[in-house]
């Protein structure tokens, strides 16, 4: 027969105190009762090896301490959030539930399940999550459905998503800052003709827009008459090489590429190894992200290196605060979280070739 579970009365008892006395001691009250009492509770609580019914507390004070974390493990940078968002969620003593659409061979896109991801959400909803941390295409299908979880709301922090009108609160790499140190960079460099990859631009990826926009703009301000072009990937993004080898083979022909991740800086480097572009002699190229395999390439990648852990991080310290204020956990007004990067160079970028200025 299997050992029966030890109950609050049963520490009570052992104790010799009132169920009301050993719940509040447990609870960390033990201010309002003497220490020869606390440590009687507590002794009996480790003797018996009695613990906290936290589905009961849940009932009791509508908190579950279980958030919902709806990002996939997809590349170096993600699960360095997941780092950081376990890591704070573990100092507060809350439970983090993860899970992602797709089997992580190809890039899990909400929008290629969306029935799946909205029972993914409903199924966390069910589950009575104290609030959920989003990555941007889930973020975008939560804001479609919006009207369904109204009365259900909870506090919503999405990364690296920004929608026209605030929902929720944001945390995001500060682009502008970020951009701006690559253009100077360049320019520095020599580089008059630029040429920018980016990625596919869908309404969920504002990051990327914001990101090439900064760009751009910095570039202008830099130098107004450099010439700058954009290329971006297909809607299923699956095109890299073929856009990459068009931006080489191209009428600007740049002298540097900035890319709008790692993964588009590697497309670069693939064309320019099938067209026998040396790079940096001959084309600089600038990733952004610092991703797992961005030092060993070769050359090693010159990147952004994103804060990640430190994205997840503030990430769920908004969750937390939420949490912990008076008013509606799910109203405005929301914050929006910007996150420095740190340029890092490497051997990927050079001087512009002298006869590169025409």
């Amino acid at each position: 027969m299997s050992k029966r579970v030890p109950r609050l009365k049963d520490v009570a008892e052992a104790a010799n105190v009132s169920i009301s006395a050993a719940s509040r001691i447990l609870r960390g009250e033990e201010s309002r009762f003497g220490e020869e009492t606390c440590q009687r509770v507590l002794e009996a609580s480790r003797r018996l090896g009695w613990r906290p019914n936290l589905l009961v507390n849940g009932i009791q004070t509508g908190r579950t301490r279980t958030v919902g974390v709806m990002i996939p493990p997809y590349d170096s940078f993600w699960i360095a959030v997941l780092s950081g968002i376990h890591a704070r969620f573990a100092e507060a003593d809350f439970l983090p539930i993860t899970v992602w659409i797709g089997d992580l061979e190809h890039m899990p896109q909400f929008e290629a399940d969306e029935k799946r991801g909205l029972e993914l959400i409903n199924r966390l909803l069910d589950r009575r999550v104290d609030a959920f941390v989003l990555w941007p295409p889930i973020g975008m299908a939560y804001r479609e459905h919006l009207p369904e979880f109204r009365d259900r709301a909870v506090p919503i922090v999405t990364i690296d998503h920004h929608p026209d009108q605030p929902l929720w609160d944001t945390v995001a790499t500060n682009e502008q800052s970020a951009t701006a140190m690559v253009a100077k960079h360049l320019l520095d460099l020599g580089h008059r003709r630029i040429a920018v990859i980016s990625t596919r631009e869908t309404p969920a990826q504002t990051w990327a827009l914001e990101r090439r926009k900064s760009f751009e703009a910095a570039i202008e301000r830099g130098c107004p008459e450099a010439e700058l072009r954009v290329w971006r990937l297909n809607a299923e993004g699956n095109n890299g090489a073929e856009v990459a080898t068009q931006l080489l083979r191209s009428r600007l022909r740049p002298t540097a590429v900035f890319a709008a991740t790692d993964h588009e800086a590697a497309y670069v480097y693939q064309a320019a190894s099938k067209l026998g572009v040396r790079i940096p002699e001959d084309l600089s190229v600038v990733g952004f992200a610092d991703l797992d395999f961005a030092a060993t390439m070769s050359p090693p990648l010159t990147t952004v290196r994103q804060r990640a852990r430190e994205i997840g991080d503030q990430a769920a310290s908004l969750v937390l605060r939420r949490l912990s204020s008076d008013g509606d956990a799910g109203a405005g007004p929301f914050s929006n979280v910007r996150v420095d990067g740190d340029l890092i160079l490497r051997d990927s970028t050079g001087p512009a070739a002298a006869d590169a200025v025409e």
